[in-house]
């Protein structure tokens, strides 16, 4: 038999009948007549060819093909209506995507997402993995969390975290530099910095030191590679201070040299000027503050 709307609704009938083992009541739970629901039950009984409900004085019982049916029918009803509103819950959630660099993402956000997602099950917060900063003419964007200056055109920005740099390397590594070493022996060792060579001058120039020109050292424009290759011991390399506390902590990185710069990037939350700031961002951006003030560092 071919299970059309009509059916359903037959099926719905005889199941509340079924579990009710009343006709009134059923009709109380479904708001509809007792003679509505007697007519779809007569009806589904016609369609499937055998009785369903013995109708005695006040009081109805199950056929033995009733019994059958009516546990499958349950069943059905039940995964159907958990389905629909699963459908309706996902429907409502409020989507909120936000471009984030994908080092911060990696190393800072991500394993701090559970308790925004625990306090705020209703935001289906989208993260767009992006080495620009947010782009809100090209990109359906509502924020981004990224490394730049806090005056990036048309946009609105609260700092996050600072870009501070500074040198490391791994402890092997620094065992190749003279005891007490001077910043100027980083010289004569491998150099490696990230997004520009004049923060590497900067540095050294922080440090009393002036790099030759042309400077030795080799760019990487990636973080995470960046931050692996300094792991491995493959040279010292100019990085975010305040995104290697745990790598600091546990000794895998080590700082040879008290010295770092504001290289004038940080990372910042971002939003475009001319829109309104919706609930979605006000929650996430309060989460974000909080989280700020009292985990900082990774």
């Amino acid at each position: 038999m071919e299970v059309d709307s009509g059916t359903l609704t037959k099926l719905r009938a005889f199941e509340a009948v079924g579990r009710h083992l009343s006709f009134t009541k059923a009709a109380e739970e479904l708001y509809v007549t007792p003679a509505a629901l007697s007519h779809h039950v007569r009806h589904l009984e016609e369609e499937l060819g055998v009785p369903l409900v013995t109708r005695l004085h006040r009081r109805i019982e199950l056929t033995k093909s009733g019994k059958k049916l009516l546990p499958e029918c349950s069943q059905a009803l039940q995964i159907l209506s958990r389905a629909v509103s699963e459908l309706k819950r996902t429907d409502q959630k409020e989507t909120l995507t936000v471009s984030v660099a994908p080092y911060f993402s990696a190393r800072w956000l991500t394993p701090r997402l559970g308790r925004f997602w625990s306090h705020h099950p209703d935001i289906d917060l989208r993260l767009h993995h992006a080495y620009q900063p947010a782009d809100f003419l090209t990109d359906n964007l509502d924020a981004g969390i990224n490394w730049c200056p806090g005056n990036w055109p048309n946009a609105e920005s609260t700092l996050v975290l600072h870009g501070r740099l500074t040198i490391v390397c791994a402890p092997e590594y620094l065992k190749r530099l003279p005891p007490d070493p001077s910043p100027r022996d980083l010289l004569d060792h491998k150099l490696m910095f990230e997004f520009d060579i004049d923060h590497l001058t900067s540095w050294f120039g922080a440090a009393g030191v002036e790099l030759p020109e042309p400077p030795r050292a080799d760019q990487v424009d990636d973080s995470h590679t960046l931050r692996q290759l300094a792991l491995d011991g493959h040279g010292a390399a100019l990085f975010f201070s305040d995104l290697l506390h745990e790598d600091l902590r546990a000794g895998q990185l080590v700082r040879p040299f008290d010295v770092e710069i504001d290289p004038g990037s940080a990372y910042y939350l971002i939003r475009p000027k001319d829109r309104p700031v919706g609930r979605r961002l006000k929650l996430f951006t309060a989460w974000l503050m909080s989280e700020i003030a009292t985990s900082p560092y990774v």
